[in-house]
């Protein structure tokens, strides 16, 4: 530990102003602004978002152009990368849904693992699905099977909403070849196989305290419940055709881990550095995000349609069926987009490096409270730990492999703090799972703030044993 204290220290100070001040002051008035435009004056959340971008744009010293400008960027930059991922997933959703697969995967889950123990499995189930791929990518696809399992099983849905988050979030975070820990890998010059071993090690606990047992406690005090918007995307039509079949377990399952394997080949081919040539760029293309996505809805059209004995009217139908119950997520999740770009481009994370290098303390808490104070500003945990890689990066010289893999672990685990309203995710999942701005603080800001205490408690732990 003497080595990361010694190296904190090192740190270049650099002279606060009152504007640094007042830029950090900024990030709470926006809060203030956005929640009770929501909960109080019962704006819908597009204006409320909108109205916070303004805000922090325009007394941050901003012209009205540069406000608009940057709320239309953030906007068209996350719609342009998540929105395109959420439409996709809805049609396999929808495809999945009208096919009866869903009905085969909840009544498969409930006969094999029992009702008491299902966020035991969810949360598992999520971890994987989660593991190459970006939260929103893992939770889109996850999103059909949680709504379902809480309808047909008359589930509260939270008790499987919270651990599916819960998994998924907790490897975004800590396990590599997820690309937030991988970018924290490469800035601190650490070993891609050490931080898998010990991010495993701290995942596990994590998971569990967040997913299973935090669930135990939230789900009965916070009101929850599927709006009609979100489960009609993924609730089978009326007027089956009498010739269609349900479609056999092992395809149905088939067909939803198909993106999964295409993603996962690309990670295990970025991760272990392979020879660039033919097999590479193929896998590369087909482990892109979208492309995975694309390829799974191509497929799901016979597996979940004509294979079935739908007919391409049928199929038709389902396409077209796909798109209205998102609209208002797509709307929300833009805007999240436009108030995350605002808060970046009005200069708060520079305020925050230059605060957090007045600070002598050890380098993981150190990186720990950077990426903490970055996910709080920005809303993406990507964002913050490329944000705080860039600050903590030049202070990581001469560790020993292992505290630079705790290291990494103590950016990913800092990028998890306090999810809030600017974290275009945070929308996601209170407009899918029907709750209240207020509720969605209890849960979805509450799992991610014990996910990030947890870790770093664990962090310290093994950094205590093995260094």
């Amino acid at each position: 530990m003497t080595a990361l204290a010694t190296s904190a220290a090192k740190a270049a100070a650099m002279s606060w102003t009152a504007h640094d001040t007042w830029l950090l002051t900024l990030v709470g008035i926006s809060m203030v602004v956005v929640i009770l435009g929501i909960s109080w004056l019962k704006l819908h959340a597009f204006l409320a978002l909108m109205v916070g971008s303004f805000v922090v744009s325009l007394l941050s010293g901003h012209p009205v152009a540069k406000a608009v400008d940057s709320f239309t960027t953030g906007m068209g930059g996350t719609t342009g990368k998540i929105g395109v991922l959420i439409i996709l997933g809805a049609i396999l959703g929808r495809l999945l849904a009208d096919s009866g697969g869903i009905d085969q995967i909840v009544q498969t889950l409930t006969r094999l693992v029992g009702t008491e123990r299902l966020p035991w499995a969810i949360t598992l189930v999520a971890a994987v699905v989660g593991l190459p791929m970006f939260f929103e990518v893992g939770f889109v696809m996850l999103v059909p099977l949680v709504l379902q399992l809480a309808h047909r099983a008359r589930y509260p849905v939270l008790r499987v909403g919270i651990p599916a988050m819960a998994g998924l979030a907790t490897v975004h975070a800590l396990v590599p070849p997820h690309p937030g820990p991988l970018i924290a890998v490469q800035a601190v010059h650490a070993t891609v196989g050490l931080t898998l071993v010990y991010g495993l090690i701290v995942a596990v606990p994590c998971a569990i305290v967040v997913g299973p047992l935090l669930t135990a406690y939230i789900w009965p005090r916070v009101r929850a419940q599927i709006p009609p918007s979100a489960l009609a995307a993924f609730t089978t039509g009326a007027g089956d055709e009498p010739s269609r079949t349900l479609p056999r377990f092992s395809v149905t399952l088939g067909t939803i881990l198909l993106p999964i394997a295409l993603m996962m080949l690309k990670a295990i081919c970025d991760t272990a550095q392979l020879a660039h040539g033919t097999l590479y760029s193929v896998l590369e293309f087909l482990g892109t995000p979208v492309i995975a996505l694309l390829l799974a809805v191509l497929v799901s059209l016979f597996t979940f349609g004509y294979s079935v004995g739908s007919s391409r009217q049928r199929v038709q139908e389902s396409l077209s069926r796909s798109f209205p119950p998102i609209a208002g997520v797509l709307a929300i999740v833009g805007a999240g987009g436009g108030y995350s770009q605002a808060l970046q481009d009005s200069g708060v994370d520079e305020a925050i490096a230059t605060a957090v290098r007045h600070f002598h303390v050890p380098l993981l808490l150190l990186a720990w409270l950077v990426a903490a104070l970055m996910r709080t500003a920005a809303g993406s945990g990507t964002v913050a730990t490329v944000a705080a890689a860039g600050i903590i990066g030049p202070m990581a010289h001469g560790l020993t492999p292992t505290q630079a893999a705790l290291l990494a672990l103590a950016l990913g685990s800092g990028a998890a703090f306090l999810g809030h309203v600017n974290d275009a995710a945070f929308w996601m999942f209170k407009e899918y799972f029907g709750l209240s701005v207020g509720g969605t603080l209890r849960t979805w800001t509450a799992a991610h703030t014990l996910l990030s205490v947890t870790s770093l408690g664990a962090i310290l732990l093994v950094s205590a044993v093995v260094t």
